[in-house]
């Protein structure tokens, strides 16, 4: 059984219906209960309507899925927001402080909300979705305007990652951060509107749900707690060895 955060649109519907294609039960968790539904019928996966920022929906959730549809063995960590850009000084608190809670409390939450089950039965594997954001250097002569919280939040979930794969390994637990690449999704529509229909900026999502596969097939656990880039990382051949 895999659980698929932020499942209703994006990469994480691409992943979710990847995975479902591969032979994986998959637990698609989302706000949008129709969208869920769509995704259900087109690709058979068990729709959970869910808001990752919730600790007791997350245990509750969680639970539900181990005890009714079976026991998760690969978590993706992909529910996630970027806000809007704009200088730190000038951005709301309370939207600023949102994209933590929800690119870093949620993998947290569900995260924690697995992982005793994972341990217990010493087994399983976690991915949170990063960005190539929380690395890149920020050039002296850069003056457009960036997103704090979003970059600051991404790194987080990196560090999160290392330390989550330090605690968990000697239970039989692999955690990896990996980076998607630049996908059209809503989120990145607003910030790169300019280069919407440049088609070498794009990576297709697909490429992040095959890197998911690989990392659920157990291929990858001796990476646990690296940060892994789809496009420019070769994954597969890590995978062979």
């Amino acid at each position: 059984m895999a659980l698929v955060t932020g499942a209703s649109d994006g990469i994480g519907r691409v992943i979710a219906a990847h995975l479902a294609a591969n032979d994986y039960q998959v637990a698609a968790a989302a706000r949008s209960t129709e969208r869920l539904e769509a995704l259900a019928e087109q690709v058979g996966v068990h729709p959970i309507t869910l808001d990752v920022t919730d600790e007791d929906a997350v245990r509750e959730a969680t639970s539900r899925i181990e005890a009714q549809i079976g026991p998760v063995v690969l978590l993706v960590n992909n529910a996630g927001t970027g806000g809007h850009s704009g200088v730190s000084w000038e951005y709301p608190a309370d939207e600023w402080w949102r994209i933590f809670e929800v690119n870093v409390k949620g993998p947290f939450l569900c995260s924690r909300a697995i992982l005793p089950h994972m341990t217990q039965r010493g087994a399983g594997r976690i991915v949170n979705l990063t960005s190539r954001a929380s690395m890149f250097p920020i050039p002296d002569d850069f003056d457009a305007v960036t997103n704090s919280a979003y970059m600051a939040s991404k790194a987080a979930i990196n560090r999160f990652t290392e330390a989550l794969a330090a605690e968990a390994r000697s239970y039989g637990v692999s955690v990896f951060a990996i980076s998607p690449g630049m996908v059209r999704t809503n989120m990145t529509r607003a910030t790169f509107a300019d280069d919407w229909d440049d088609p070498d900026l794009w990576t297709p999502p697909e490429l992040a749900a095959e890197l998911i596969a690989c990392i659920g097939s157990g291929a990858l656990d001796n990476f646990t707690g690296r940060y892994i880039h789809a496009v420019t990382d070769d994954w597969r051949a890590m995978a062979r060895g």
